[in-house]
This record gives structure tokens, sequence and C-alpha cells, in this order.
């Protein structure tokens, strides 16, 4: 289902591509400013009772995402990632990905047909396979 571009394909293929993408590093060679979403995002997840926060999680970054254009491209998710929410934050981006156009900065590192973030050993250490996500990701 994913699929891996390399970043000097992207103009060529991106009107083609209907899925979400997911950029890593070269971004910053775009002339586009990716929106951090970090602080409205703790901000609406603030308002929840922090034992209902995994089941909102979803919603709150709907909420998030609806004050921005389509297609803007955003970043700081890193909120997502507390362990203690125990969801999948891919799963989370591609399925809001269908009801409005925008584009992620991934706060990870690429390796190998996965997307990681954090490191081995801590409790926010996760890894996705990209091809069972509906992403392309730009390296």
């Amino acid at each position: 289902m994913g699929e891996v571009i390399k970043f000097d394909d992207l103009k060529r293929e991106q009107n083609m591509i209907s899925r979400l993408l997911v950029y890593w590093k070269k971004i910053r060679q775009m002339s586009v400013s990716p929106v951090s979403i970090s602080k409205p995002l703790s901000e609406e997840l603030l308002k929840i009772s922090p034992k209902n926060r995994s089941m909102r999680l979803s919603s709150c970054f709907r909420t998030v995402l609806s004050q921005y254009p389509d297609d803007v491209v955003i970043e700081g998710i890193d909120v997502m990632f507390n362990p203690a929410y125990q969801v999948d934050v891919l799963r989370i981006l591609t399925e809001t990905r269908k009801n409005k156009s925008y584009s992620v900065v991934w706060p990870g590192k690429y390796e190998n047909g996965l997307l990681i973030y954090s490191e081995q050993g801590y409790p926010d250490y996760k890894t996705y396979e990209v091809r069972n996500y509906d992403i392309t990701c730009v390296i």
C-alpha cells in the first residue's frame, strides 16, 4: 500500500499522489513552511480528562487540523506519541487524510522501509512499516 519516493521525484509524481505525504528532512529544501500543531493540539487535549485522551486524540487532531487550509504541511506531532495514549499515530494521520488534504513532516527517522519515532528503550519508541499504510514517504 505505502511507497517510498525520492525527494527529487516528487515534482514529477505529485499530481498523481492522492495519499498522505510524509516528509522526512528534505522538506526544508522546499519553499514550504510547515505549521507546528504542537501547541494547539496540546491545548485541545488538555480540555479532556487524561483517561479519555486516547479515545479522543483522533477527534482533537481533526479539530486542530480543520483550522488550517487544505494542503497545509504540518509538523510538531510529537504529543500524539505519548505512550499513555497507546494509539497508532500513523493510522490516525492516514484516516484524517481521507477528509482533509494535508502533509506531515515526520518527527523521527526513516530506515529500510520503516518510519521510526524515538529511540529503542524509550517508552514512546514506535516503528511503522511504510508498506502497511496509505502513505507516500518522501526521502
